[in-house]
């Protein structure tokens, strides 16, 4: 009998242990295997792609000066070519004034022949002297054509500015209505001031008028004043057409600084009305623009940039400057020096085509952050399975899923940053099977 329930005894022992065995290999197989994530706090950081081009902010026009009228140049040589560094001084083109020879011989003859008139005039009235009253004659003459000329200046300013107020001058006059306007008062005060030496003028000439003047002497001096205004505007144009020459020959550079263009070819006829060669403008510094209009991330001026060469060395810089261009586009500038452009391939290479760059952004504050699959939904609905830990009735440790919505803040490659702090707390993710509020979950084993 004892022998008997000794044996149901183990046969019970084996029954129970057979029973444990195979509910718990029924629950390993059928619970949802997960893993599991630690909430931790930190800021979010990203690397953003940019293309960036050489650019200069400020630029200047180089154009040949004297040129006027009809006048131009044949370019005969270009010494720069597009990107190029160059110092104050150096030669950027060079050009022959078109029919220099032909201009210079024609303008040397008519002042030859004015010359001459000039000569003529002296000896056919050599024996002319003019007496004091002729001589006061001559400067009031002088006074009331002076006064007459700058009463006419002003009257043109004051009709001018009238107009563009909208103003209807009454016989040449600023009406009453019109006073307060200080511009328009301070043109009509001008007039009147001009006037009223205008007045004193041809009283003066009146007077000398009466005195008389010989009609002998009167040809002579105007003649006289005459051909010596047009042999002086002969020998200007003699003097503008020389240095033009000179200067066409060998056109420097005002100021060091990059090439930022080359409109002219040689051979060509350029008439200065545009720019010969495009360069930075003085102490502009040369700058990697990239165009940020479709980038959510607003990078800030300091952020970390890296500049990408072909060699496989990179450059590290800062953004020195942001913006919006006239198109309205945003923009981040990275200020380069002389060395950076050439370690980048030089000025030339880098106007041809854009670099590529890399921006590391890095959140201002910290976030709870976990990764992006461990957060579900979609939107503004969104939520993470966090897990809590259970004693079951025969008191083993389970883990089961509680959802809890979350606020996302941002999303970054593999990491998610949300507004919730979750503390320590776990997170299940990547289950092998779905899993919903309340599930039952187990760790993959290791």
């Amino acid at each position: 009998m004892k022998k008997r329930a000794i044996k149901g005894l183990v046969a019970l022992a084996v029954v129970v242990a057979l029973c444990m065995f195979f509910s718990g290999t029924i629950k390993t197989i059928t619970t949802p295997k997960v893993k599991l994530v630690t909430a931790k706090q930190g800021k979010l950081e990203e690397t953003i792609k940019l293309s960036g081009q050489l650019m200069f902010p400020k630029t200047e026009d180089i154009k040949l000066p004297g040129l006027t009228g009809d006048q131009s140049v044949t370019i005969s040589r270009v010494r720069v070519a597009k990107g190029r560094k160059v110092e104050a001084g150096d030669v950027l083109f060079e050009a022959e004034v078109s029919g220099f020879d032909k201009q210079m011989e024609t303008l040397r003859g008519e002042a030859d022949e004015i010359q001459k008139e000039i000569f003529d005039l002296q000896r056919k009235n050599g024996d002319l002297r003019l007496k004091r009253t002729e001589e006061i004659y001559m400067e009031a003459y002088d006074q009331l054509a002076d006064s007459r000329e700058e009463l006419l200046e002003a009257q043109t300013a004051l009709e001018v500015a009238a107009k563009l107020a909208g103003v209807t001058l009454k016989s040449g006059k600023l009406p009453e209505e019109a006073q307060a306007d200080e511009a328009l008062a301070a043109r009509q005060k001008d007039v009147e001031e001009a006037e009223k030496v205008e007045s004193e003028a041809q009283k003066r000439f009146n007077n000398a008028n009466r005195l008389g003047i010989s009609e002998d002497v009167l040809t002579y001096v105007t003649k006289s004043r005459e051909l010596k205004d047009q042999l002086s505007k002969k020998q200007d144009q003699i003097t503008t057409l020389t240095v033009l020459g000179q200067q066409a020959a060998k056109v420097t550079a005002p100021h060091e600084g990059y090439i930022v263009d080359v409109v002219i070819k040689a051979g060509e006829s350029y008439d200065g009305r545009s720019a010969a060669i495009v360069m930075s403008a003085q102490d502009q510094k040369p700058v990697l623009r990239a165009d940020t209009n479709d980038i959510e991330r607003k990078i800030e001026k300091g952020t970390e940039i890296v500049i990408k060469r072909d060699s496989g060395k990179n450059v590290n810089k800062k953004v020195s400057d942001s913006g919006v261009d006239e198109e309205g586009k945003r923009y981040v500038d990275v200020e380069l020096s002389d060395k950076d452009v050439s370690n980048l391939g030089g000025g030339a290479a880098l106007l041809a085509q854009p670099v590529n760059m890399s921006a590391s952004y890095r959140a201002g504050s910290s976030t709870t952050l976990l990764p992006i699959s461990a957060v579900r939904g979609s939107g503004d609905s969104r939520y993470v399975y966090a897990v809590d830990e259970e004693m079951s009735a025969l008191g083993e440790r389970v883990l089961k899923v509680r959802k809890m919505d979350v606020k996302v803040l941002a999303e970054v490659g593999a990491t998610v940053s949300i507004e919730t702090d979750l503390g320590r707390q776990r997170v299940a993710y990547m289950e092998d099977r779905a899993i919903s509020e309340g599930s039952e979950v187990m760790v993959y084993p290791e």
